[in-house]
């Protein structure tokens, strides 16, 4: 009986982030990233979401290995969850792996970790896969897009890219490999479809690095503070030498910026000269230094966001500063982001972001970009990834529009098994998966009806009825209500007297219909559905 190929994607389809996609044939099992997504507006005390991985620890003993694309949270930082589960090889370019090791280091898991180089045009042999990575112009260095071979052909899976030619860290999308590794046909391409609604193409760094050229040299006499994503290497570089060539210093602030540029310095990702870099509390006259800072998704305890709020302890903004913020709103952002530029410009702060000048480009292809990536490959088969539901159905269209038939273009979701033989290919019943929230240490416990009840607390709060009863299950006092986040007690007499007997007359009929009826209760009165818990106390 012949095998067939099946993909199946666990994240990344319908959202951005928490990419992670599974390849099998026969009994042999491969997955391309295992990153998180961090957590919308109305996840209240989320910290991350999972892709749901237990199909794969499930059926571990399949699994040959983890092929990372590059190094971005969304692609790399599920996997010290996953690695606590599962036991298996993860190959990752040198920089990929180093900021792997960084987050298997802080759960205690590096000891334990295979981790293995790749470089682009070496091939790996994992079971019946054949996997030969390409390099791709992305945001971080070090990002690879790959070729993987399997007994029915060839599927190409993009990874994040752009069609930069001149990008700041010097390595374009290598399309040339690409083509003489698929000229024998491609069955299928998985492509990014993060920018799908942007026309034309995304601009070059080159852009950004003129932007702040002229912005360092209009803020004579002011301190520059900059706030970009910690792992936009490139980026960094650029204001580094940028900083030396207008004779300032550089200091940094915020963890994972510190973190990153040691890490890329070590690695040779950073060339950073002598002497440039000072410490933050360093005697450095305001309009010779330049303080690089995360903080550009208005992040609650960012570095920048502590100086907007005046609660960063080394750092008071202010009248004489000029702040850029260089990187692009993440969507779900757009709140914090503004809530912060609007305290940074009442403390008198010079703000530019990106309304204003061309400080931040996307990391990612536009429409003529991707479909340059499609005319390269020319996939039987075409399956738009990472991407809300509009980008997967416009990079779809771009598929159409570029001479695919509509049959061979498949818009997935999250656990859904395309399945090939080849020749033809069709999709079978799909995985059942769910978001997986960590809060704190609890990983998976959280599900959606304890997310419902956190929305619903902050929206209409919470009432306690403490209901006082005897051995013989009768009441034998008055009953008490605690309210938080509803309204104030003092100012609802008649409300909370109401309430009282209503919780009587319910009682009567017996208790287990209780809350139910106070929820109804409350709603007829205020319009209004607080979370409400009758309590009985044993008198």
């Amino acid at each position: 009986m012949a095998k067939n190929l099946r993909i199946i994607p666990l994240g990344g389809l319908g959202e951005i982030g928490k990419n992670m996609t599974v390849f099998e044939y026969g009994r042999n099992m491969i997955i391309v990233d295992s990153g998180v997504m961090f957590p919308e507006s109305d996840m209240y005390g989320i910290d991350l979401v999972l892709p749901d991985f237990d199909y794969v620890v499930q059926n571990q003993d399949r699994l040959r290995g983890i092929i990372l694309t590059h190094g971005h949270m969304d692609h790399i930082a599920a996997l010290p969850y996953l690695l606590r589960e599962v036991n298996v090889p993860v190959y990752g370019t040198r920089l990929t792996l180093g900021l792997v090791e960084r987050q298997l280091k802080e759960k205690g898991l590096l000891e334990q970790a295979d981790l293995r180089t790749i470089l682009p045009k070496e091939t790996l042999h994992l079971g019946p896969f054949r996997v030969t990575p390409f390099a791709v112009a992305h945001s971080i260095p070090d990002s690879v897009g790959f070729v993987i071979g399997t007994p029915v052909g060839k599927v190409v899976h993009t990874g994040d890219y752009k069609l930069d030619e001149t990008p700041a860290g010097g390595r374009t999308t290598d399309l040339d490999t690409l083509r003489e590794l698929t000229r024998d046909g491609v069955i299928a391409m998985l492509g990014d479809s993060t920018n799908a609604d942007r026309p034309g193409r995304t601009p070059t760094e080159q852009v950004v690095a003129q932007t702040l050229d002229r912005l360092f040299a209009e803020a004579k006499g002011q301190r520059i503070i900059i706030a970009t994503f910690s792992s936009l290497l490139a980026r960094l570089q650029e204001i580094m030498r940028l900083a030396e060539q207008h004779g300032r210093k550089v200091a940094l602030t915020g963890r994972s910026l510190v973190e990153n540029v040691e890490l890329a310095r070590d690695l040779g990702y950073l060339d950073v000269p002598a002497g440039l870099i000072v410490d933050i509390d360093a005697r450095v006259p305001r309009d010779k230094l330049v303080i690089l800072s995360t903080g550009s998704q208005g992040e609650p305890q960012s570095a920048l966001n502590r100086m907007a709020s005046g609660e960063h302890r080394q750092v008071s903004v202010g009248r004489g500063d000029t702040i850029i913020i260089s990187g692009g709103t993440i969507p779900g952002n757009e709140e914090d982001v503004g809530r912060m530029l609007n305290k940074l410009f009442e403390r008198g702060a010079n703000v530019v972001y990106g309304a204003m000048a061309p400080v931040h480009v996307s990391g990612h292809g536009s429409r003529d970009e991707l479909r340059a990536m499609i005319e390269a490959v020319r996939p039987k088969f075409m399956i738009p990834v990472h991407g809300e539901a509009r980008h997967l159905h416009l990079h779809a269209q771009l598929a159409r529009e570029a001479g695919m038939q509509d049959e061979d273009v498949f818009i997935l979701k999250n656990g859904a098994v395309w399945v090939t033989d080849g020749e033809r290919a069709w999709t079978e019943e799909a995985l059942e998966v769910d978001d997986v929230f960590v809060d704190g240490r609890l990983i998976g416990e959280i599900g959606e009806v304890v997310i419902r009840d956190r929305q619903r607390l902050s929206q209409d709060g919470f009432i306690v009825a403490l209901i006082p009863v005897n051995k013989h299950q009768k009441l034998v006092g008055e009953p008490q209500i605690v309210s938080r986040g509803f309204v104030h007690l003092k100012e609802a007499d008649t409300l909370i007297a109401a309430s009282r007997k209503e919780i009587k007359r319910t009682y009567r009929r017996g208790p287990r219909s209780l809350q139910r009826s106070l929820e109804d209760f409350f709603y007829r009165e205020t319009q209004s559905r607080p979370v409400v818990l009758p309590q009985f106390i044993y008198v």
